[in-house]
């Protein structure tokens, strides 16, 4: 392993682990055996480090999403809404590196989201936007009972339950006792894209239900209000 591999490799443990802000580019260098001088050739900073670890990180799972959904859109049939789902989510749930390398590359990403909300938002617009917006819209085509603004709620409601799958994935084994082996995931992926199909096939939120519920909320003369006063 080359020194600037070897340098993105435990940084990215080390800011999974525990967290951007604690990391230091120093405790990083110590961990790999590499000089300060080595960092700043190769990197230049700490930002510049990380921006390196989402370029690397998120070109093999573009690339498989990109190749798994031209495998099933331009097949003799129809691509049904499961094919598309798991084209999205098998390149990130299950990597080249096993699933300890998509875990931890997850909890990096909310570490990050969660210290540096801005500059998260900037590399995962810069190295995942292109391609996602590219499901949305297969999705939109087999979605005809969605609106456009249904489409990104459910889509959102749909990242977090990839991002908790891998962040967290310790939860469901607790709190199934046993039962729910976190680390078959095989096993999580086709959970995850039942979910998220019956998700997706799901009616449309009533519009009408919202209005009247906010209308009930901030209206003081609305007959609910009054019947609390």
């Amino acid at each position: 392993m080359s020194t600037p591999e070897r340098i993105l490799d435990v940084a990215e443990a080390m800011f999974a682990e525990h967290g951007y802000h604690a990391v230091s580019l120093r405790s990083i260098l110590r961990a790999c055996d590499a000089n300060i001088a080595a960092a700043h050739y190769h990197f230049g900073s700490k930002d510049a480090l990380l921006k390196r670890i989402f370029e690397v990180r998120s070109a093999p799972i573009v690339e498989a999403r990109a190749r798994l959904l031209q495998a099933c859109t331009q097949g003799k049939r129809a691509p049904t809404l499961e094919d598309v789902l798991e084209a999205y989510f098998r390149p990130a749930l299950i990597t080249a590196g096993g699933d300890e390398r998509a875990q931890r590359f997850m909890r990096l990403r909310a570490a990050i989201a969660h210290e540096r909300a801005e500059l998260s938002q900037m590399l995962v617009a810069t190295y995942f936007n292109a391609a996602t917006e590219q499901f949305i819209a297969i999705l939109a085509t087999l979605l005809d009972h969605l609106s456009p603004e249904d489409i990104y709620w459910r889509f959102h409601f749909l990242l977090g339950s990839q991002y908790y799958t891998l962040a967290n994935p310790g939860r469901i084994q607790a709190l199934s006792r046993g039962a729910c082996d976190p680390s078959d995931s095989e096993r999580a992926l086709h959970e995850l894209v039942a979910f998220a199909a019956a998700a997706l096939r799901a009616p449309a939120a009533s519009r009408r239900r919202l209005g009247a519920k906010r209308t009930s909320q901030t209206n003081p003369s609305h007959p609910k209000l009054k019947s609390r006063s």
